[in-house]
């Protein structure tokens, strides 16, 4: 009976010990609202004011290389005393305290509410050192959003890389791309392939694409914007064709890319935002177009994510394909 007692006992114990390891497990719900919203929790009195503009300034500038205005983000901003739990799990967060004695203090923290979700904390002793501390750091804060948006895409597509689409592009141009099979093969030659996703959105169409083209490697001239989107066009020319005869896709001309430098996994890699068009066909949008060089074969390969989506805002739709783009590995 003493053993029996004793064997009790321990099952007890045992059981009290991971029930209270399970209530200490804490069990974030996901994070709600749309890619590229941002909630600025601020009192009104200081959002119209320096702080504001500050934050306005970095998060509502326009979205280079589109076809119609378009903020970086969606600000939505809710005083302190507004800040409910309905708001709590929002996937976006700068909070700004003024704090007329306390020091200046900036963190950035993930999953605070929420799983997936970044929080900005800044506490400034008035209105013109909070917009300061905001305006010195505006690289960083843009950087820390626009990455975490990606991130959240990442996961999405990371699933993906035993597609079959993923699988042909692996076998027959040696890199590897986390793309699913709702894309279909339009076109493909042996330098390059055409990948395009058609829905409706009510009753409006919308289309993503990916176009990818390689050629040898010459020299760095290869990275000057004119040449690049030459060799852009002289590819869509070929092989992007419209649903009208003789219709092609087309750079344009009047518009010149936004370009900068990014490390790509590691790997330098050039960026052009622009906007492109259907040569003969009414039909255009904007672009997304990374250059990189693959050493090992001596050859330039170009990834292009293009957008049609003539009624919707185009932002989002442009930064899946980035997200996905983004997914390249050798």
């Amino acid at each position: 009976m003493n053993f029996i007692h004793r064997l009790l006992f321990l099952l007890t114990v045992s059981f009290l010990l991971i029930s209270c390891e399970e209530m200490n497990e804490r069990v974030l719900p996901s994070c709600t609202g749309k890619s590229g919203e941002l909630l600025v929790v601020v009192d009104s009195s200081y959002y119209n004011n320096k702080t504001g503009a500050a934050i306005q300034s970095i998060f509502a500038q326009e979205q280079v290389g589109l076809p119609q205005r378009e903020a970086l983000f969606d600000i939505i901003q809710v005083p302190h005393h507004s800040f409910a739990r309905m708001f709590q799990s929002t996937r976006n967060i700068i909070m700004v305290n003024i704090e007329p004695q306390s020091k200046i203090k900036l963190t950035v923290t993930k999953d605070v509410w929420a799983s997936s979700q970044l929080v900005v904390a800044i506490t400034a002793p008035s209105d013109t050192v909070a917009a300061e501390t905001i305006s010195k750091n505006a690289e960083a804060l843009l950087a820390y959003f626009n990455d975490k948006e990606l991130e959240r895409l990442y996961k999405k597509y990371q699933p993906n890389a035993a597609s079959k689409n993923a699988q042909l592009l692996t076998k027959k141009y040696q890199l590897s791309l986390h793309i699913d099979d709702l894309y279909f093969v339009a076109k493909k030659t042996e330098d390059f392939i055409w990948l395009r996703k058609e829905m409706s959105v009510g009753e409006h169409p919308v289309s993503q694409g990916i176009i990818i083209y390689t050629y040898p490697y010459v020299s760095d001239s290869t990275f000057e914007i004119a040449n690049l989107v030459a060799k852009r066009n002289e590819f869509t020319k070929k092989y992007v064709k419209g649903g009208v005869e003789k219709s092609y896709m087309a750079s344009y001309v009047e518009y010149v890319p936004a370009q900068k430098e990014i490390n790509f996994n590691g790997i330098y890699a050039n960026e052009l935002r622009g906007l492109w068009y259907m040569q003969g066909d009414f039909m255009g949008g904007p672009y997304i177009n990374y250059t990189l060089i693959d050493e090992q074969r001596n050859r330039v390969i170009c990834l292009d994510g293009y957008v049609f989506a003539p009624k919707f805002d185009k932002r989002e739709y442009l930064r899946e394909l980035e997200a996905l783009i983004k997914t390249i590995t050798f």
